[in-house]
């Protein structure tokens, strides 16, 4: 595994440990679904500007995109507040999942410009994210619990995703 993998991998970890730990947000009580939604995406932007600046070098600008995606939604608290309505909190995570789906896009298109054959993995990728986004969104409509539980699949099954990349770019390159 070359750094820009090693960093990718452990980012992912980092994203399925805070998809575990909201998961777990409502044993503790803890069911603020504004202070949690404010917390997510602030660590998923502070963990993307990690990120870019760790792998700079590769010239891959998924984690500075990431990170101003993550931003635009946490500014969009100021103006609505995501415990006043599951809707509310249904319209930040679309808006976000459609801003990561453009910088995922971007990433699917250049790996295809280059005839990197992760473009097919990239794009499929895209679609997973996507369709748990949709759903994610979908399911907010019920009480604060099942909200947080929700969100805190979403963030898993987020890691999960960009956990496969490096994994498969290691496997492929040992092939």
């Amino acid at each position: 595994m070359n750094k820009k993998q090693k960093v990718d991998t452990v980012i992912a970890l980092i994203s399925i440990l805070i998809g575990v730990i909201v998961l777990l947000m409502p044993l503790f009580g803890m069911t603020n679904i504004k202070i949690l939604s404010i917390g997510i995406f602030s660590s998923y932007a502070i963990l993307s500007i990690i990120q870019f600046i760790l792998t700079r070098s590769s010239k891959d600008y998924e984690g500075i995109h990431s990170a101003l995606a993550s931003i635009v939604i946490l500014l969009a608290h100021i103006f609505w507040d995501p415990s006043s309505s599951p809707k509310v909190l249904a319209m930040f995570i679309m808006a976000w999942v459609i801003l990561m789906a453009i910088t995922k896009l971007k990433k699917a298109d250049y790996y295809h410009d280059r005839k990197d054959r992760m473009w097919k993995y990239s794009a499929f990728n895209l679609g997973l994210f996507i369709l748990t986004g949709i759903i994610a969104s979908i399911n907010l409509g019920y009480n604060v619990e099942t909200q947080i539980l929700v969100l805190g699949f979403f963030i898993l099954i987020n890691g999960i995703l960009e956990l496969f990349e490096p994994v498969t770019k290691t496997l492929i390159a040992h092939k």
